[in-house]
C-alpha cells in the first residue's frame, strides 16, 4: 500500500470543506467592516479584432458596486507625476481586494447575462473568452472606480493565489491597478461622476468664436443654446453652406 498524507490534517482533504467555509466568511466579514464601495465598470468591445484580440473602441455601459478592502492603505503605489510627450501623466497605482465568493454569487450571473444580451443570445449560454467576454472573474481592463478622490483605475493584473491556497483553496481577487488614462472610450453608467470622464477630454476640443461681440465662461456641465451656426465646407469647386437653428451642447470641463 503506497504512503499517503493525513485525512486528518490534509489541507485538501474533503472533510476541511467547513473549515474552508469559515474562512471565507471571516474574510467577507474583513472586507465588510475595512472595506470601500467601490464601482466596477466591465469593458465591453465594440469592434474586437479577434486575431489580434485589440478593440480600438470600447464601451462602459455598466456600473456595479462591489465591496473591497484597499491593499495599499499607506497611500498610492509607485505614485509619480511623470512628464511625458504627450503631457503630464499620473502613474499612480493601488491594489484591491474583493472576495471570490461574493464575486461569483452576485455579479457572475449578472455580467453573463449582460453580455449574452449584446449577442442576443439565452442569458445562461456560456461566454467565448476570446470575445472578451468572461463572467466568473474581474478580467484586465475593466475599470474601477475609486470613490476617494473621485479616480478611475485600469485592471492590469488578477492574482488568483494571494494568499497562497489556505487549506487548499482560494478566496479572494487580489486586483493591481493602475490610473486610467482616458483615449477615446465611451461612458454611459448613469452616473455622472463616472461619465465626466469622457466630458472632460472632449471640452477642450470645443471651441467658439463669437462674432457678434461678448465674451463669457462655462461652468461645469452647463447647457447652452447656440444660434445661427455657418458650417462652410469647400468641396472642390463648390462652397457648401448650411446653418443650424438651437444646437443644445453640454459642456464639461
Amino acid at each position: 500500500m503506497s504512503p499517503y498524507t493525513s485525512p486528518f490534517f490534509n489541507s485538501t482533504h474533503p472533510g476541511q470543506t467547513s473549515e474552508q467555509l469559515l474562512i471565507d466568511d471571516l474574510v467577507v466579514e474583513q472586507i465588510a467592516i475595512y472595506g470601500i464601495d467601490a464601482m466596477y465598470l466591465p469593458r465591453r468591445h465594440l469592434n474586437l479584432d479577434k486575431l489580434l484580440h485589440e478593440s480600438t473602441k470600447n464601451a462602459f455601459e455598466v456600473a456595479m458596486p462591489i465591496p473591497m478592502y484597499l491593499k495599499s492603505f499607506s497611500g498610492y503605489d509607485n505614485s509619480m507625476e511623470l512628464l511625458t510627450k504627450f503631457g503630464v501623466r499620473s502613474s499612480d497605482e493601488i491594489t484591491l481586494v474583493m472576495s471570490r465568493s461574493q464575486f461569483t454569487s452576485y455579479y457572475s450571473p449578472y455580467l453573463k447575462s449582460y453580455y449574452n444580451g449584446i449577442n442576443g443570445n439565452p442569458p445562461t449560454d456560456i461566454l467565448n473568452p476570446l470575445d472578451g467576454e468572461i463572467a466568473t472573474r474581474p478580467k484586465e481592463g475593466d475599470l474601477i472606480y475609486f470613490p476617494f478622490d473621485e479616480g478611475i483605475f485600469e485592471i492590469k493584473y488578477v492574482m488568483f493565489d494571494s494568499p497562497f491556497f489556505q487549506l487548499g483553496r482560494g478566496y479572494v481577487f487580489e486586483l493591481q491597478c493602475e490610473k486610467f488614462e482616458y483615449s477615446g472610450e465611451t461612458f454611459n453608467t448613469g452616473i455622472d461622476d463616472i461619465d465626466e470622464q469622457q466630458a472632460r477630454p472632449d471640452y477642450y476640443r470645443m471651441e467658439f468664436e463669437v462674432k457678434s461681440g461678448g465674451t463669457g465662461t462655462f461652468n461645469r456641465l452647463e447647457e447652452v443654446d447656440i444660434y445661427d451656426i455657418v458650417v462652410e465646407q469647400n468641396l472642390g469647386t463648390e462652397l457648401l453652406n448650411t446653418r443650424t437653428i438651437e444646437v443644445r451642447k453640454e459642456i464639461g470641463v
